[in-house]
């Protein structure tokens, strides 16, 4: 029998003493192996000499005022304290009856892997941890994943300690957890810079609905740390106010930029109440897009979007006249306003780089709402005069008045835009 020599980390040891030659040690059971003789009854002559007739005798101190006491596997089960420890003759008893089993009947002898085998066995788990923690998103399967790897591997090392192995569990239990950990962390510091990404980009100008959209399609849209090009169908809304100059060179900056932000500010709550996007501000106008960042898959989504543009125009119109009968009390002029709706195509992605980016939105689509905005400017029947082009009435299914305006020439367009004036809803 070959007993292999304990090294300073073997099994799960760590830095022990392994000066000698120490061996592992299969302990028989909690309680002596071997009769006792005290040296009382061998002074005395009081004991059977068979017991001890070609025998192994192993002499000792048991004496509960002794301090060779030893901790054993059997200790954590034990209440009494000093039940709970092993006499050193008691343990070198159990040590020998191992050496004569393995000699005599080739009894088995616990092994253990090499501390190579041991770092790969760690990190074997510690990876597998990870990975999971890496792919799965929903937090309760996550941990319900991790603690059933963490019974897996106990479940193996008590298979294994069956069979004679001593491997480490506790350091790979804490491979899963510092994995996990670090992974889980990661993920969380990535999202928060995804999220202060997603909101540089669009701003506070977005309804819950679409921010909720945007964020659980995260992964979707967002690479190497910026929004990728995407051509999808949208709606896009221009706005403006006629014969602002005229208006601004009245006011003094302070008063013409509490002025803007009051109007602007309503503007933006009746886009975000309609479920669009506020893209940019163009000094008194706004430029609204309905149907993204996620992209429509149907026409029944298109034509939401497009229907939720005309009642957002419309609704800007109704507010506007609120504003001005206020703006009227405080001796400012009436505004009026044009808008131009256009659904189409358009390329929207990030625009700029890391340290500056941009929300943009391009294509004809967006150049030919706003050429319906500035249309015949001088034709301006009521307080807002609404724009549409055919491509978005064919959307509206008759859900609101239109009047023809006339034919929009482009150019580098042969086929010129057919233009329809918004007079209302109608009610049916």
């Amino acid at each position: 029998a070959l007993f292999k020599k304990l090294q300073p980390n073997s099994g799960g040891y760590q830095h022990i003493d392994a000066q000698g030659y120490p061996i592992l040690i299969n302990y028989r059971n909690s309680q002596s192996i071997a009769p006792k003789i005290t040296i009382k009854d061998v002074l005395l002559g009081d004991f059977d000499p068979e017991l001890v007739k070609n025998k192994i005798v192993l002499i000792g101190n048991t004496a509960a005022s002794s301090n060779d006491f030893s901790f054993t596997p059997y200790s954590f089960a034990q209440l009494n304290l000093l039940k709970s420890k092993m006499s050193g003759v008691e343990i070198h008893a159990q040590a020998t009856s191992q050496i004569i089993s393995a000699v005599l009947n080739d009894q088995k002898l616990f092994w253990y892997w090499d501390e190579s085998t041991e770092i790969l066995w760690i990190f074997s788990w510690s990876i597998v941890s990870g990975g999971i923690a890496w792919h799965i998103r929903r937090p309760l399967i996550l941990l319900l994943i991790i603690f059933l790897a963490l019974g897996v591997l106990i479940a193996i090392s008590y298979g294994i300690f069956i069979k004679m192995g001593w491997i480490p569990v506790a350091a790979p239990i804490l491979g899963i957890f510092m994995t996990s950990g670090v992974v889980i962390v990661y993920k969380i510091q990535e999202s928060w810079q995804q999220q202060n990404m997603v909101m540089k980009l669009l701003g506070q100008q977005t309804s819950p609905e679409i921010a909720q959209a945007l964020w659980q399609e995260r992964s979707y849209l967002i690479n190497s740390g910026i929004l990728p090009p995407k051509t999808v169908t949208a709606t896009i809304l221009f706005t403006d106010l006629k014969n602002f100059s005229t208006i601004s060179e009245k006011k003094t900056s302070e008063a013409l930029m509490n002025w803007l932000n009051e109007y602007l500010s309503a503007m933006t709550d009746i886009v975000i109440n309609h479920h669009g996007i506020v893209n940019k501000f163009t000094g008194d106008g706004v430029i609204a897009v309905f149907g993204i960042p996620v992209p429509r898959t149907s026409v029944e989504e298109i034509a939401i979007d497009a229907q939720n543009a005309v009642n957002c125009a419309l609704a800007m119109g109704q507010h506007l006249s609120q504003l001005n009968q206020k703006w009227q009390e405080q001796n400012s002029p009436e505004l009026k306003m044009r808008v131009g709706i256009y659904t189409g195509t358009v390329t929207v992605g990030s625009l700029g780089g890391k340290n500056r980016l941009e929300y943009g939105v391009i294509g004809d689509s967006v150049n030919i709402a706003s050429r319906l905005e500035s249309f015949d400017k001088e034709r301006h029947p009521g307080i807002c005069r609404v724009l549409i082009a055919q491509e978005t009435l064919e959307y509206l299914d008759k859900r609101f008045s239109v009047e023809p305006w006339g034919d929009l020439n482009l150019k580098g367009k042969k086929i010129p835009v057919n233009v329809y004036l918004v007079t209302g809803k109608n009610y049916f």
